[in-house]
């Protein structure tokens, strides 16, 4: 269920993985909900919105590869200017459908263990 990409930052290029570790960071630096994404508005750009999610790739790629990650959120502001709109849109295509993904596994799994709740309360 993992997306992972590749995109070029600075004058390097960076992989992102976008699973559980990045999401579980996501909600913790946007303050949002597991499934959601915090909406883009005057107070939340675009701009803004993919270096948080570029952030979370990076957390994802590093944690899941035992690395440690050497660029702050402050840091990526700062090369946003060189991120090409075709790689921000990419960044946001594949977050989306990892958050998709991964809520709708969620689901199944919890729905799945409900069942199993109820088959037990019937024996």
């Amino acid at each position: 269920m993992a997306g992972t990409i590749e995109i070029k930052l600075g004058n390097e290029v960076r992989q992102l993985k976008f699973a559980n570790y990045a999401l579980e960071h996501y909600t913790k630096i946007t303050g949002t909900d597991i499934g959601s994404i915090k909406q883009v508005d005057e107070n939340y750009s675009q701009l803004e919105m993919t270096a948080d999610i570029i952030l979370c790739g990076l957390v994802g790629w590093c944690k899941s590869n035992g690395k440690v990650l050497d660029l702050t959120k402050d840091d990526i502001i700062k090369l946003m200017d060189d991120v090409s709109y075709t790689d921000q849109l990419i960044v946001i295509k594949e977050f989306m459908n990892s958050v998709v993904n991964l809520t709708n596994e969620m689901l199944k799994a919890l729905k799945a263990m409900s069942s199993e709740g109820e088959e037990e309360k019937k024996k």
